[in-house]
């Protein structure tokens, strides 16, 4: 049973600059910003409006009418095609012709008051909404005359979908009126990311129209709403309402919970109250005792079938509480969600569950598999799986007690061995370096280190014969295969490989996709780090605490991806970048939107500051567009990015991080280079045998 979720979405915003007239110097940062409130999927939950590959944030000073035209066009056909709502922002300058009321906006190649050359808003959003697939169109306009958008309600009311459109319109200003500065699409943002009190999970044309008025001076805000399809499973919302953090029921009842119940009791009953989520279920108990009052049928089966999933939820979270008490964190309930997910393959693709208690096991309960009945497999292992992270015993009476309460014994034994192999698989872990040659990239010895619960237990050395790239990859695959000896006299499996690689290789070097028999990505999860922090000089040791105070700010982040992206004008200048990274501009991680090429050195000044870097693996670059599909997978890397890595070579579509390469640092490597240089471990030749 799962409850009915919001339809797709897409978004397009356009921003043409027009070299005819004053130049916008806010557009582009304006542009962006609302692009990426739309596209966050916790508020506009919008995907990319235009087919994979294409930009869907446009701006800049070529592009012409007949581009933007087309780019619309593009869209259109991509909603109709997935059957999704388009949200289309037009921002730039805009006029109305002589004396008509009807908006025009300006591009590269338009003249003021001049049709020619010009693009008719009201016609591209009567094409959008007309569309047959279109669900609907949301269009965010910020120029001058804006209010001359909407099309003639004629328009809307005919066409190739006899009337059936929906169009909802917010505007910066009334016809005749200017838009200052960008201000109205700035503040939208804001809104958007703040969120409304009291008016709901969603944001809809009028109360956001009347939050900006009271923002906004100097500009007449206007709204547009037409809906005639009488069909459609919800109304036109702008995003979703962050000030919206608990579920319709409060206490321990989330969303989904209320959602689902207020839709199935008023299909049997109207009259039947929603119980409330309180840990106290005596409301929940006596609403179950009044549905099994009616007569049997499809209806009272959900409604019983709902009931039943908010009585899990409740006593999940009462239970979790309890257990865990002061052991219970944002970051351990983030950590043991998304690596969970991650490991089923089944991340969020839009909208994820708030990090809450009550958040999450709504989520688990309530938006389960198709193929499962209900929630109980993914809330036990989920449980249990917490348990361990907060370091609980699974043999706990306490965790049998809240089995029974929540009828899933069985589930909640399959978890607790599911937690005991997954415990057996973390345990074990080799890391292999590069860092010991004398010259060039490529070193005549790699060093291995077997790795048991964080604890070194094995060294050895590894030739390579060649000291070249082929050299390094036959010396890997000797110690795994070292590796994979002792886990077996270990009777442990081994899943992670930790390579340690110089700046240089780093930029070339996959060495995932190496392998003899089959590649080191598939049997293992490959992590890369920078060899230098083994062997760091005394200005890498300098700025150490700076590197581990960085990591902690990224692993406790609470908002959005903690990653500044720099643009390849950011890195021109070596001298400028360094003074940056010196005053600590670039606080959290690194992301460059193009390779970086062959600089190696530009390399090493980026990793010296930063635990993660992150850089594009392909000549498109990783535009500002595609890097909402970090804020999906970021809380499960890196283990995310090998998994993207296996389902590209397997042929799945849509894994959009494997487009990325990635040094990941984290408080593990950095204790593990720093416990080596305080305490090394003596050299032994192979000969010598293994104790």
């Amino acid at each position: 049973m799962r409850p009915r979720r919001a339809g797709r979405r897409h978004v397009l915003v356009v921003a043409p600059q027009c070299p005819s007239m004053v130049r916008l110097t806010s557009l582009e940062d304006a542009a962006a910003g609302l692009y990426g409130a739309l596209a966050d999927a916790s508020l506009g939950a919008c995907e990319p409006g235009l087919p994979t590959g294409r930009r869907s944030l446009i701006s800049g000073d070529d592009l012409t009418s007949a581009a933007l035209v087309e780019s619309v066009g593009a869209a259109i056909d991509h909603a109709a095609e997935h059957r999704a709502t388009l949200v289309l922002a037009f921002l730039g300058h805009g006029f109305a012709a002589g004396r008509t009321s009807t908006l025009h906006l300006m591009c590269a190649d338009s003249t003021d008051d001049l049709r020619h050359g010009s693009v008719n808003v009201g016609e591209l959003l009567v094409r959008a909404a007309d569309h047959p697939g279109v669900d609907g169109v949301l269009g965010i306009v910020d120029t001058c005359h804006a209010a001359g958008a909407p099309p003639a309600v004629a328009d809307l009311a005919g066409g190739a979908r006899s009337g059936r459109t929906r169009l909802g319109l917010l505007m910066a200003s009334s016809l005749g009126q200017s838009a200052v500065d960008l201000a109205f699409s700035r503040s939208l943002t804001a809104v958007l990311r703040e969120g409304l009190p009291g008016i709901g999970a969603t944001l809809g044309v009028a109360a956001t129209r009347e939050a900006l008025r009271g923002l906004l001076v100097g500009q007449n805000v206007s709204g547009f709403d037409y809906d005639a399809d009488g069909a459609a499973d919800e109304p036109l919302w702008i995003a979703r309402n962050a000030r919206v953090r608990q579920g319709l029921l409060g206490g321990f009842g989330g969303v989904l919970a209320g959602e689902e119940l207020t839709e199935a009791l008023a299909a049997l009953d109207p009259a039947m109250p929603v119980p409330d989520g309180a840990p106290d279920v005596r409301a929940a108990l006596h609403c179950r005792a009044e549905l099994l009052r009616h007569p049997p049928g499809p209806r009272r089966e959900r409604a019983l079938r709902g009931l039943d999933g908010l009585l899990v939820a409740v006593r999940t979270v009462d239970f979790i509480r309890s257990w865990l008490g002061a052991d219970l964190t944002t970051a351990r309930l983030r950590h043991t969600l998304y690596s969970m997910l991650a490991a089923e393959g089944r991340l969020p693709a839009a909208g994820a569950p708030h990090l809450t208690d009550v958040g999450i096991i709504d989520e688990l309960v309530f938006n389960h598999p198709d193929i499962e009945r209900d929630g109980r497999r993914a809330v036990a292992r989920f449980v249990t799986l917490l348990g361990q992270v907060c370091g609980r015993d699974p043999g706990d009476p306490e965790l049998r007690a809240w089995a029974a309460r929540i009828e899933a014994p069985v589930q909640v034994n399959d978890a607790i061995e599911h937690t005991a192999r997954r415990a057996a698989g973390q345990r074990l872990g080799l890391v292999v370096s590069l860092h010991s040659s004398l010259i060039g990239d490529w070193p005549e010895v790699l060093d291995g280190w077997l790795l048991l619960d964080g604890s070194v237990i094995h060294h050895e050395q590894f030739p390579s014969d060649t000291a070249d790239r082929t050299g390094a990859e036959n010396a890997v695959e000797e110690a795994v295969l070292w590796a994979e000896e002792h886990a077996r006299t270990l009777e442990l499996p081994l899943k992670r490989l930790d390579l340690a690689v110089p700046s240089g290789p780093l930029l070339t070097w996959r060495p995932e996709e190496t392998g003899a028999a089959m590649l080191l990505g598939i049997r293992y999860d490959v992590h890369l780090h920078w060899s230098s922090r083994l062997t760091p000089d005394a200005a890498l040791r300098s700025i150490e605490p700076v590197v581990a105070a960085r990591w902690e700010s990224i692993a406790e982040c609470q908002g959005s991806t903690p990653v500044d992206w720099l643009a390849h004008e950011d890195l021109l200048d070596t001298a400028r970048l360094r003074g940056h990274l010196r005053v600590g501009r670039y606080a959290r991680g690194i992301g460059l939107s193009r390779h970086p090429g062959a600089d190696a050195r530009l390399m090493e000044t980026l990793l010296a500051y930063t635990p993660v870097l992150l850089w594009p693996d392909s000549a498109a670059g990783f535009p500002e567009e595609r890097r909402a599909v970090l804020d999906r997978d970021w809380w499960a890397m890196p283990g995310a990015l090998a998994h993207a890595y296996r389902e590209r070579w397997r042929g799945v579509d849509g894994a959009g991080l494997a487009d990325l390469r990635a040094v990941w640092d984290d408080e593990h490597w950095l204790r593990f280079c720093r416990l080596l240089r305080t305490a090394p471990l003596p050299v032994r030749d192979r000969a010598e045998g293994t104790p």
